[in-house]
């Protein structure tokens, strides 16, 4: 579990989990900054992962800039040949990241790839 803090005051922890072949990023709380994606990146590049699934079921919040990164961040993602999945449960974001694939749940995963 990593905890991003921001001046004393926990913002949002992050889960991951690895199995057959696919990172799956659980973030709680908040996503305010780029600081998380930046995380996420060395996490990924230090395994050499190929298949990511973001779940964003259990955010509370993402700003706007956070959405933009994220879409943008896909973008490097498929330069370096590997797969972002947007994974939402409560379908609230599907629009938003409507250029990133979009699964209900993580098992769904698993038939994609």
């Amino acid at each position: 579990m990593i905890k991003l803090k921001c001046k004393g005051e926990e913002l949002m922890k992050i889960s991951t989990e690895y199995r057959r072949g696919i990172l799956f990023i659980r973030p709680l709380g908040r996503i305010d900054d780029n600081e998380f994606l930046n995380k996420v990146n060395e996490i990924i590049d230090w395994f050499g992962i190929k298949y990511i699934v973001l779940n964003i079921s259990n955010l509370d919040y993402i700003s706007l800039s956070s959405i933009k990164y994220i879409t943008n961040y896909n973008n490097e993602i498929l330069k370096k040949k590997k797969h972002l999945l947007i994974c939402d449960s409560r379908l609230r974001m599907n629009r938003l990241f409507n250029i990133i694939p979009n699964i209900s749940n993580e098992l769904e995963a698993f038939s994609l790839i």
